[in-house]
């Protein structure tokens, strides 16, 4: 991926040609309004960064259309200080109708989607799943190797981790798990430790890694094919806890209202800029998006994985903290990308319970047709008919159905007793499988 071109430096640079496009600007008529409406689309409905501007077909030159846009922002900006760093955002058009429709999708939970809510089992069970896609998805991105179906399979059964791969996730799903827990606590450097430790406990070269903020100087930034082309070199490690006690500052001030979404994005995008562990700092960056968005009760994010859509686009992801470094730190591009990354999450959302009340219908269907069923049986019978050549260990169907050992085992009997499943012996284990042909 290339670097994004920084803009051109030309302030000050006040040319006959700039003061003659200014002067088009104001005079009115049919060429005024089609300047304002070229920066009205470039400002508020689609905040370019001047390396997409220059490759625009536009009738002006552009560094000085440029330098126009970027002082009519400028008007607009807010600023926040972060140790000697400055940054700035603003809110364009376009993100108050995504904002909008966030805050119509949270708290109130299900009902945005349908008029109705599922059942508290399903809930649940979307909930499991989504936090399962984000603890995998999160992980992925920092390199960890283990397949989707293989990852699901180890949170489900509760087994314990072989390598760093897996622990990665174990890790993840239990930080995300945990961080309702944590949402009354105000953020202060002893919260990120606490979150940043329970991420990467286990996975790193040295357990003072885990838990104390990073003290050198050699960490960098880079591309994960070439590691040769640095993107981004962090503050030095001196200015870390200074630069962290305003972070916590800013996260916990109510002086100046502040969208919870938005601040959640500006603290996702201010961890990773200070970078302030040896490894860990994205995992880290995201937990915490989800920790403040929690905090102020948009509950609804926790079925929703932002990770899994970031995981396949990793690019666009690297470049929306790049066009923000390349641009004065102007946080906009990064909140920009982010919004559309949670507007996108509820879509699948919404998608993904569309399809689990036809499932629900189905698993009804089964309830009807085969005598003493329950409905979470039911449920079970749909997975292996989904899955008709796949086993299921006993521990996974517990893990997945957050029910017992016994209650899975019961489960499982009942149903190769109605002819349903056959039993295996794997090992010292029993696993059971769909008995191909059979279904109701």
């Amino acid at each position: 991926m290339k670097t994004p071109q920084k803009p051109p430096d030309i302030s000050g640079s006040f040319t006959d040609e700039y003061y003659k496009f200014v002067s088009r600007f104001y005079q009115g008529g049919e060429e005024a309004e089609k300047i304002r409406q070229l920066i009205h689309k470039y400002n508020e409905q689609e905040y370019i960064h001047w390396d997409d501007l220059r490759h625009k077909k536009i009738p002006y030159d552009p560094k000085i259309f440029w330098y126009t846009i970027r002082t009519m922002r400028s008007t607009k900006y807010r600023e926040i200080r972060i140790g000697e760093e400055k940054f700035w955002y603003y809110l364009p058009e376009t993100f108050h109708k995504q904002l909008h429709r966030i805050d119509k999708a949270s708290p109130a939970s299900f009902d945005w989607l349908f008029g109705e809510s599922p059942s508290e089992a399903n809930k649940k069970q979307y909930l499991i799943n989504s936090l399962m896609e984000e603890a995998i998805a999160s992980s992925q991105l920092e390199g960890a190797a283990t397949t989707r179906p293989a990852a699901k399979k180890i949170l489900r059964e509760g087994r314990k981790p072989k390598n760093t791969s897996e622990r990665m996730i174990v890790n993840n799903y239990r930080t995300i798990s945990r961080l309702k827990e944590l949402r009354d606590k105000p953020l202060s450097r002893e919260l990120i430790l606490e979150v940043h430790h329970e991420i990467t406990s286990g996975t790193l070269e040295h357990e003072s890694d885990e838990t104390e903020f990073r003290a050198c100087d050699n960490i960098i930034v880079a591309d994960k094919v070439d590691p040769t082309k640095i993107y981004y070199y962090p503050p030095a490690c001196a200015k870390i806890p200074a630069m962290i006690d305003d972070l916590c500052a800013f996260a916990n001030s109510d002086d100046e209202f502040i969208h919870p979404i938005v601040k959640a994005i500006i603290i996702h995008f201010l961890v990773g800029y200070i970078h302030p562990f040896n490894d860990g700092n994205g995992r880290t960056a995201r937990a915490l998006f989800y920790w403040f968005a929690l905090k102020h009760h948009y509950d609804l994010l926790e079925y929703i994985s932002i990770s899994r859509i970031f995981v396949h686009a990793p690019a666009q992801y690297v470049r929306a903290y790049l066009l923000t470094e390349t641009d004065s730190n102007d946080m906009t591009y990064f909140i920009d990308f982010n919004i559309q990354i949670v507007s996108r999450a509820l879509e699948d959302l919404k998608r993904y319970i569309i399809g689990k009340k036809e499932e629900e219908s189905q698993s009804l269907r089964l309830v009807e047709e085969i005598p003493d069923l329950s409905f979470r049986q039911a449920e079970i019978l749909r997975d292996f008919i989904r899955h008709t050549t796949r086993r299921y260990a006993i521990s996974e169907i517990a893990g997945k159905y957050k029910v017992s050992l016994p209650t899975a085992r019961t489960d499982l009997i009942l149903l190769e007793s109605k002819g349903k499943l056959r039993k295996y012996q794997d090992g010292k284990r029993q696993v059971f499988i769909y008995k191909t042909g059979e279904m109701p």
